[in-house]
C-alpha cells in the first residue's frame, strides 16, 4: 500500500506499508520515504535473531522518544 500524507509544513511524504518474510517470519514493514535515518528496533532484532555488528561512528537520534537520546552503536 502506498499513502501521501500531509506534514504539518504542507510538505508531501511516501510511506509504504508492505509484508515481508524475514527468517520464515511473516513481518510488517512500514517504509517512510520523508525520512533519512534507516534503523531498527532492538526488538525487532532479538524476535528476528538478526546478526549486528558494532556501529565504527556511533551517533545519538532524539526524535525517536519522548524520552530523550537513543545511541545508535551497532
Amino acid at each position: 500500500m502506498h499513502v501521501k500524507v500531509n506534514d504539518s509544513e504542507g510538505q508531501m511524504e511516501n510511506i509504504f506499508h508492505i509484508r515481508c518474510h524475514v527468517h520464515n517470519k511473516v513481518c510488517s514493514l512500514i517504509i517512510d520515504g520523508g525520512s533519512c535515518i534507516n534503523i531498527a528496533s532492538i526488538e525487532l532484532v532479538r524476535k528476528l535473531n538478526l546478526y549486528t555488528t558494532k556501529h565504527l561512528m556511533p551517533y545519538k537520534l532524539q526524535m525517536l522518544n519522548d524520552g530523550g537520546e537513543v545511541k545508535v552503536n551497532k
